[in-house]
């Protein structure tokens, strides 16, 4: 059964792994998508994937830590569309394998971290939802973690992040 029919759908982070599962299924259930993910060779194979199996998906370059991104995502969604049903945003950064300790923690790490994680989504949701109110409603949908829920040491930037994602989603 096709639940997201002549929906539209933006996915952030979609070339990777839980971006790129939810684009197939998204797809699958019918939902027109808007593809954004900054790695832009990965973003129109996906998109043309997609196509090519019959749904329907355009790719727009998007770096999620600057709020005019998300401006020109939406007005892709309109133009492309004429309309915004949905948001997984989805896009994220970890600290990486070996983070370093909180006192020494690097500055740049942390604030990438929190343009990403936390203002990333802020920026998502603050240009969608007046695209979605236009259409008469929608959903949205931010990628949280347990991270989201408990701390772990060695990891303040994505632990900090993530607690305010699972807070501005509530």
């Amino acid at each position: 059964m096709k639940e997201l029919k002549n929906k539209v759908a933006i996915i952030t982070g979609a070339t990777g792994g839980i971006g790129r599962s939810a684009a197939s299924r998204f797809s699958e259930e019918g939902a027109k998508l808007v593809l954004a993910d900054l790695n832009e060779d990965a973003g129109e194979a996906l998109a043309k994937e997609i196509r090519e199996l019959g749904g329907d998906a355009i790719f727009v370059r998007t770096d999620v830590a600057k709020p005019h991104d998300h401006e020109r995502l939406v007005e892709a969604a309109m133009k492309n569309f004429g309309r915004l049903d949905a948001a997984f945003n989805n896009a994220g950064v970890s600290d990486g394998p070996m983070p370093p300790g909180f006192v020494d923690y690097p500055l740049e790490l942390w604030d990438r971290l929190i343009a990403v994680n936390l203002s990333g989504v802020f920026y998502a949701m603050r240009a969608q939802i007046p695209a979605m109110l236009k259409s008469g409603g929608g959903s949205i949908v931010n990628t949280g973690s347990v991270a989201s829920q408990i701390a772990f040491v060695g990891v303040p930037g994505y632990v900090a992040a993530k607690h305010g994602v699972f807070g501005l989603s509530k």
